[in-house]
């Protein structure tokens, strides 16, 4: 690979306590937790809107907020969802609800606001800037040109661990030979008869009727490949739906070439499944697909290996942890890395058998927050330390939630107190979460803890 050796000087414009980045559930959650206990906080997120993909990606819903008798999320969480029902987009703790994207983007712009956090779009990490284990600064590229931040503390809330992982912690990817879950350009559809869909009763791969008709989409070449996990179309109001639908295999979200591909091939896709639905699906005769994500629907990337790594057998335990941050019940949802009945089937087995009972949870302790070789940085949101089954629970948008509002807090008690992340007990930040009613009931307080 050719090579090219580039300079330039390359103003520092903010200075800051804690520099997030990334402004997703979990970097928004960050940013607004920190500036509320009195840090001063810069948010800066490369695309013109926060959420990431609860909005940018269009992910369609919120997984199960709760364990069926409390709610996970307890702190920011809670009052996004509370935020959303005021706004008249009711949301059931208990169950996914579908995302209403437009009204999301201004609660978190308002949360933001509020707590005081300076909020930074377009600006996207271009580089980091580390000695000794201390980020420096970060540098992003802008309209305005290149630019440095400095900062105190940072958290990597970018998804893909980018920060954390260009200054030098180790990370983990997919499973051993590097596979990862695909991934999937989320669209907005109208023009359906939703009561006829309902009537019609084939909503995704678990109504036993889709896979046939699939399946004879594939053998005609109305679909293109034989890809069975369909989760469906998601109504976010009186005339439009979220569709959760088709998958793009083998994209890295560290790879620009890669991803281009993916969100390019995936719009292809739509077109193909747009024509399935008008021509095979109850109530959809005229429908048409009116929007996409503007950034492609990743659920796999860097997994920034922390003091701890929460893994299967914590999981399976519902293990409580000293240094508890937050608890947590979304089943393993590993989309398979290759299409085909097999897979499919595969992938709902260990959904069902990794499924919580009511009232259960596992522990999220802070040590997975805090990337090793690294003194000033916690992580938040999908690149925290974790092996790969734990990962496909914790990713989804409640996860980030929970992790986020804790490197938050985490961040201005190190501010407060004058320490690394490392230093701050995880006891601690447990204290303080549960002081400002951000952690559920722990139904296991009696259980050994690690």
């Amino acid at each position: 690979m050719n090579t090219i050796l580039f300079s330039q000087e390359i103003p520092v414009r903010h200075r800051t306590g804690v520099c997030v980045v990334g402004a997703g559930p979990g970097g928004c959650a960050a940013a607004t937790v920190a500036a509320e206990q009195g840090a001063d906080v810069l948010l800066v997120e490369g695309n013109a809107m926060c959420g990431g993909m609860s909005t940018a990606g269009r992910v369609p819903v919120f997984m199960s907020c709760s364990d069926g008798v409390r709610l996970l999320c307890e702190g920011y969480g809670r009052r996004i969802l509370d935020a959303l029902n005021t706004a008249g987009k009711r949301h059931d703790f208990n169950v996914g609800n579908a995302i209403h994207a437009e009204h999301l983007k201004w609660i978190y712009e308002q949360f933001l606001e509020e707590s005081g956090a300076r909020l930074l779009y377009y600006s996207r990490l271009a580089a980091v800037r580390q000695e000794n284990g201390r980020v420096r600064q970060a540098v992003f590229a802008a309209p305005g040109g290149m630019f440095a931040v400095e900062a105190e503390l940072f958290i990597d809330a970018t998804g893909d661990g980018s920060l954390a992982a260009w200054a030098g912690a180790p990370f983990e990817r997919g499973d051993e030979q590097g596979h990862v879950m695909p991934s999937t350009l989320c669209s907005v559809w109208a023009g359906f008869d939703w009561d006829a869909y309902r009537r019609g009763g084939i909503f995704s791969h678990n109504d036993e009727r889709m896979p046939a008709l699939l399946e004879e989409a594939f053998r005609s070449g109305l679909l293109p490949e034989e890809d069975y996990h369909h989760t469906g179309l998601f109504r976010i109001s009186r005339t439009c739906a979220v569709g959760n639908i088709s998958h793009v295999f083998d994209i890295d979200a560290t790879d620009e070439r890669s991803l281009t591909d993916g969100i390019c091939r995936n719009r292809k896709l739509l077109a193909r499944y747009e024509e399935f639905y008008r021509k095979k699906i109850p109530g959809f005769s005229e429908a048409e697909i009116i929007d996409s994500g503007s950034v492609l629907g990743v659920r796999e990337s860097r997994r920034i290996l922390g003091d701890y790594i929460l893994k299967k057998t914590d999981y399976d335990a519902r293990r409580s942890f000293d240094d508890e941050i937050g608890r947590y019940n979304f089943p393993a949802d590993l989309h398979p890395a290759r299409p085909g009945k097999a897979e499919l089937l595969a992938h709902k087995q260990l959904f069902r058998s990794s499924a919580c009972g009511k009232g259960e949870s596992y522990g999220i302790p802070y040590r997975i927050l805090l990337p090793r070789n690294l003194d000033n940085v916690l992580t938040c949101g999908r690149c925290v330390s974790t092996d790969r089954h734990v990962h496909a629970s914790l990713r989804v948008i409640p996860g980030a939630y929970i992790t986020g509002q804790a490197a938050g807090m985490a961040a201005a008690l190190c501010l407060r107190r004058s320490c690394t992340p490392r230093q701050l007990p995880g006891t601690e930040i447990r204290a303080a979460l549960a002081a400002a009613h951000a952690l559920p009931e722990n139904p296991h307080s009696s259980e050994a803890q690690e």
